[in-house]
């Protein structure tokens, strides 16, 4: 991000605000995003609701917690959400995520009264705030997209010009390879993926036209990739932008001393008594519901697998199938509590993710 650096006088330091979607799929890179500017010396404010917020500083350091201010905004009321206000995606079914886009889009009104009163030079903000840009700009803040996603995934979705037609266009266009792609590419959703996207659109705001509008009216894009995985893609992107694409790496998270927690003591415990490269790890993230003919599935694999394994379930998640855990007792752990992924795929005896 060699434009951030561009101010005048070389030592002068930035207070940047970081606003990710309402998603711990987007928040986690934003926070290693904020923790590598932070590290630079500049001041840092993280921008969300404050169920979030809370959930956040539960599972980050506190030499993180100390460099990066947290500001809460109120979690607006909308209509269609439940009663006891989920404030993310991994709180919610699929088909109610477009009332979470409503509910984010009221958070223009209290985060302009905080950038208005506020010394912030630069908003590094998601894919969904279409409203954000002409905001900055009124301002005299500097907006930059940051995607969570690889810049080939948003080569695919095309030029903004590109973006904007997709809203007219039927979902089983998103099936076939763009032509704006290089010959050999074979990019495209597979049915099943387009409809789960679609089911989480807002009507009235699709996440092309969120998407368009974020790209045209930010100064650069960064992209969580690295030239030396996506030469092609990152070239193609800046083509079809108009405007620089700067990949800030993959930004993986370093493996923290968990010595005291009392879910990775027990977990430790049980893989110390496995061989190396032998246990299988289950976990398919929040924001993923499994329906119960996926997780009878899941379920028979694992047992036809003979493999030793620890499956994270959530609690929302269908039940698993009678008499499985009786089955593969001894040899499997199945894990409803919050797990700390890091750390197990670490440990020698995991062999498989």
């Amino acid at each position: 991000m060699d434009e951030m650096k561009k101010t005048e006088h070389d030592d002068q330091k930035l207070h940047i605000a970081m606003f990710p979607w309402l998603a711990f799929g987007h928040f986690l890179p934003f926070l290693h995003l904020s923790n590598h500017l932070s590290q630079l010396g500049h001041r840092i404010s993280f921008i969300s609701t404050p169920k979030n917020l809370r959930r956040l500083s539960e599972i980050i350091s506190p030499d993180l917690s100390a460099r990066i201010a947290m500001v809460p905004l109120p979690f607006p009321s909308v209509n269609g959400l439940p009663p006891d206000s989920a404030e993310s995606t991994s709180e919610l079914p699929s088909h109610l995520v477009p009332f979470l886009k409503r509910a984010y889009d009221k958070l223009q009104f209290p985060l302009t009264e905080f950038l208005q009163n506020s010394d912030v030079k630069w908003l590094i903000n998601d894919f969904a705030p279409h409203w954000l840009p002409p905001i900055a700009t009124r301002l005299g803040i500097n907006s930059v997209f940051f995607s969570i996603y690889s810049a080939t995934t948003l080569a695919f979705g095309g030029s903004p010009e590109d973006l904007l037609r997709h809203c007219e266009k039927q979902v089983e266009d998103l099936t076939e390879v763009p032509q704006w792609m290089p010959p050999q590419s074979k990019v495209a959703f597979r049915r099943y993926e387009v409809m789960s996207i679609h089911d989480q659109m807002d009507p009235d705001f699709s996440d092309f036209f969120r998407l368009a509008k974020v790209i045209q009216g930010c100064r650069f894009v960064a992209t969580r990739s690295c030239s030396e995985l996506e030469t092609d893609s990152l070239s193609l992107l800046q083509k079809l932008y108009q405007k620089p694409v700067i990949p800030v790496g993959l930004m993986p998270s370093e493996v923290e001393n968990s010595n005291g927690d009392q879910s990775w003591d027990s977990l430790r415990q049980w893989l110390d008594g496995n061989t190396q490269n032998s246990v299988l790890y289950i976990a398919l993230g929040t924001e993923v519901t499994l329906s119960q003919d996926q997780m009878n599935e899941l379920a028979s694999g694992i047992e036809k697998s003979g493999l030793p394994f620890i499956w994270v379930v959530k609690t929302r998640d269908h039940p698993i199938i009678t008499g499985f855990e009786d089955r593969v007792s001894g040899r499997g752990l199945i894990w409803t509590n919050w797990a700390p992924q890091k750390q197990i795929l670490a440990h020698p005896s995991v062999g498989g993710f």
